[in-house]
């Protein structure tokens, strides 16, 4: 990631829900405004890329582990801002990886030495981008290693949804964690170009496609669009917390993104155990039993059909999850193609199914239709006779997600 790219960072940052603590956000954006770069810090190693440090692990490769071990824990820190595909295994200039975070978190649970790993977390949060898949499978790696979460400053927004995911939070008295929130910031200059004799016009193709543009004033529907983005994100990030932490959505949903402070987050359910900050590695090592066996390739196979297990699962909820809602009543064959749209959310097909004419049927002779008809086992039927195309279509939907299961 270049600290010069102006464009790529102001895209990252502006008109796009960040899950980071208000406060430090406020310092953030105005900092931005001055500069939109950062020096490069002195090498001190943590600025070797994903796969520089992989490689450099060859052998044993413990001198150069991108962690510490201390009394069988893997000390992993994670600092600064949270951002998405930054290329580098440990933390650098202010910010950690969600890549660098999953790259470590898989050495320590592959590394013979490692009985658990303790996430050491002071940051604010960061992007949405990559932050519920890092959570998702820091979960997932933490059913065959333990990890557990300290948040010795702050954990808040994003670093407390990767903190969730642990299955233990300790938090220090001094230490930070919630804002289970959303924020999105957008960049108005069209005072400041006026004021420099400076006009922008942006020609474009399809109505919507320069909202949120930094030439003008934010317009009343495209702020409501964005609206119901953060809102939307909130609900998802409170879920997220609700399932890992055991507190029900409303719960969650009740803290309004306020933070709590070590005792209070306890009180509050939001970390397990106050604890000195010195004591954590021995109060974890103390708890933790030694894996009895090293990560073997029989291991990383049954992790790797569990993987494809959990996906096959979500996709079959996911699937059904369109075809069943309320919005496809009467809409059934686009809820159909929807369901087979790949990436194609619940919520995303309920909205386009909610704004089609009900009883529409829309009728796309594509691939789709050809695979479907191609590639559906027997038919299933209701018992009345012929074979219904709303019959055979559901075979095909069945035949979709029983592959998704299989080991590949």
């Amino acid at each position: 990631m270049s600290f010069n790219n102006y464009p790529h960072l102001t895209a990252r940052v502006f008109n796009q829900p960040l899950l980071m603590d208000p406060t430090w956000a406020q310092g953030f954006f105005n900092t931005l405004g001055e500069r939109l770069g950062a020096p490069a810090e002195a090498d001190t190693g943590a600025g070797l890329t994903t796969q520089e440090a992989l490689n450099s692990t060859g052998g044993n490769g413990r001198d150069s582990r991108p962690y510490r071990v201390e009394q069988g824990i893997a000390v992993l820190g994670i600092t600064g801002t949270l951002v998405h595909k930054f290329g580098y295994m440990k933390p650098m200039c202010g910010m950690t990886g969600y890549d660098g975070i999953v790259s470590r978190l898989r050495m320590a649970i592959n590394d013979p030495d490692v009985n658990g790993v303790l996430l050491d977390i002071d940051s604010p949060g960061g992007e949405v981008s990559g932050a519920f898949d890092t959570a998702d499978l820091i979960a997932r790696m933490g059913k065959i290693k333990p990890i557990w979460a300290l948040a010795g400053d702050m954990a808040t927004s994003a670093a407390y949804l990767l903190a969730s995911a642990c299955s233990r939070r300790l938090i220090t008295q001094t230490g930070t964690v919630g804002s289970i929130g959303v924020i999105v910031a957008h960049r108005n200059v069209e005072k400041q170009m006026e004021k420099n004799g400076v006009a922008v016009t942006l020609i474009h193709a399809g109505a919507r496609k320069v909202d949120g543009n930094p030439y003008k004033a934010l317009p009343e529907d495209v702020r409501k669009d964005i609206q119901a983005r953060v809102d939307e994100t909130r609900v998802m990030f409170a879920q997220k917390v609700s399932d890992n932490t055991g507190l029900s959505l409303k719960a969650v949903l009740a803290t309004e993104a306020k933070t709590y402070d070590g005792k209070d987050a306890v009180k509050n359910g939001l970390a397990d155990e106050m604890i000195n900050y010195a004591d954590a590695v021995n109060t974890m090592s103390l708890t933790v039993k030694p894996r009895r066996e090293p990560m073997n390739q029989k291991n990383e196979n049954t992790m790797s059909a569990d993987v494809n297990q959990i996906a096959a699962t979500q996709e079959r909820e996911r699937i059904m999850g369109i075809m069943s809602c309320n919005e496809a009543k009467g809409r059934e064959e686009m809820a159909q193609a929807l369901a087979l749209t790949p990436g194609m959310s619940i919520d995303a097909a309920r909205t386009i199914l909610q704004s089609a004419p009900a009883g529409a049927q829309v009728r796309t002779q594509t691939a789709l239709d050809a695979l479907m008809e191609a590639e559906s086992p027997e038919a299933l039927t209701t018992g009345a006779g012929s074979v219904t195309a709303q019959e055979k279509r559901l075979s095909g939907l069945m035949k979709h997600t029983q592959s998704m299961s299989k080991p590949r």
